[in-house]
């Protein structure tokens, strides 16, 4: 009996291992219009990562860069810049390799990017 419930146990535990399994990694590009800002990323609500002190760098276009994880049946990706009162989410499924984040008259902006726009 005893192997019995080992396998039921184990087949309990296949849903939490298949899905730590297919988690992927999403590259979160901070671009244009960054001025020491701090930022909160958060997926599905939950705060996943914080940068503190971010600003563009004019000649390359891009601030910063953070890698989050996301579960595979897609996500809401938010980005929030604590000092500057901005917030966007956008919702991500599929493959997605990153999400570019840029401030523009005055609005944060998030959008799809291919994931080839890494340079730091």
């Amino acid at each position: 009996m005893s192997a019995q419930s080992a396998v039921v146990d184990m087949r309990s535990l296949a849903p939490m291992l298949e899905e730590e399994a297919t988690m992927r990694e999403l590259l979160v590009v901070f671009q244009e219009g960054f001025d020491e800002a701090n930022i909160t990323v958060t997926v599905n609500g939950k705060a996943v990562r914080r940068e503190v002190g971010i600003s563009t760098n004019p000649i390359l276009g891009i601030a910063s860069e953070v890698s989050v994880e996301l579960p595979a049946k897609g996500a809401q990706v938010g980005v929030e810049v604590t000092n500057g009162g901005l917030k966007a989410i956008t919702k991500v499924s599929g493959r997605p390799k990153s999400v570019l984040v840029s401030i523009e008259d005055g609005r944060l902006v998030m959008k799809e990017g291919t994931g080839r726009e890494a340079v730091l």
